[in-house]
Parts: structure tokens; C-alpha cells; sequence
């Protein structure tokens, strides 16, 4: 099944981002809202999805946020596994999804996804690389989008386990 494509970056995604965060501030508040994934890093191409996080202060607070973006189309809800909620709509960017990541601010996977970011919009060698090696994977897994993503993992944990240590 190759459903998967990489597309170069585009300046357009950052744009794309800032609406999305500016229609998810109307709805709802006291979250912190950030692009993460490979459309936040500038010069890192990807499968064009618009990948935010949204950080919220308390679990129970998770209900009342899926329902305000339910309204706004994110239809598709993934129940909360390995302390993250994971919703998506299709369509916003022409390209791919808009994929909305909830997770508990200042936990865990909040700092991971913040922090690997980070170290390629730093590290244009690490996000060259990175994009090298997912056009490997693409060939590799045939544009299969569910292999794609699991030879990604270790590459993210291996490139986080070495920001840890510095």
C-alpha cells in the first residue's frame, strides 16, 4: 500500500500553522499551542502534514478540549495511549493532514517533541540527515505510511538519547 509521498518544504506550512493556531485559540484556552514535525523545521521536507501540540495543564480538562475541536473537524480520535491523544482532519494543507498531539504540559513526550525539533531547526546537519534518511525509508518501505513511521522511531530516540547526554 503506498499511500505515503515526501514533499519539499514549503513556506507556506508556517502560515498554515499560525491559522490553525490562531482558529484553536478561539476555542480553547489556557493551552499551549506548538508546530512540531517536520513542517516547523524550515528547509525539512515531509509528508506536508501540520503536526501541533497542544499542551494542556491536566487530564481532565481532555474531554471538553476533544469536543471544541470535534466542532472545528477533527474527526478522526485516537483514544489516549502512551500519555498522548492523537486527533487529525484532512485536507487543511492541499498536501496532507492537520494532526493535533495532546499531551500533558511540561511532561515527557512534551519535552521530547519540543526538544527534537528544536535540535533540527539548530542542526542543519542533523535535518539533512534526517530528511536522507526518510527519503530511505520511503523507497525501503514502499510508501507504506505504518512502516514509514515505526523506522522512524529508533532515529528519533537514538538522536533524543544523544541530546540527553550533552
Amino acid at each position: 500500500m503506498a499511500d505515503l509521498k515526501i514533499f519539499p518544504h514549503d513556506q507556506k506550512f508556517l502560515k498554515d500553522f499560525k491559522r490553525e493556531k490562531d482558529r484553536i485559540s478561539k476555542f480553547i484556552k489556557n493551552v499551549e499551542i506548538h508546530h512540531i514535525g517536520s513542517t516547523a523545521v524550515p528547509g525539512l521536507g515531509g509528508k506536508g502534514m501540520i503536526d501541533i501540540m497542544l499542551g494542556i495543564n491536566n487530564w481532565k480538562e481532555l474531554d471538553g478540549i476533544i469536543e471544541k475541536l470535534k466542532t472545528m473537524g477533527f474527526s478522526h480520535i485516537h483514544p489516549k495511549e502512551n500519555k498522548r491523544v492523537f486527533l487529525s482532519k484532512e485536507g487543511f494543507t492541499k498536501l496532507g493532514d492537520t494532526h493535533i498531539h495532546i499531551v500533558k504540559k511540561g511532561g515527557e513526550i512534551y519535552k521530547d517533541l519540543l526538544s527534537f525539533r528544536d535540535c533540527l531547526i539548530s542542526d542543519k546537519k542533523e535535518s539533512k540527515r534526517y530528511f536522507n534518511l526518510k527519503l530511505k525509508w520511503l523507497k525501503e518501505f514502499k510508501g507504506d505510511r505504518v512502516k514509514y513511521t515505526k523506522g522512524k522511531e529508533g532515529y528519533v530516540k537514538d538522536v533524543l538519547k544523544r541530546m540527553r547526554k550533552n
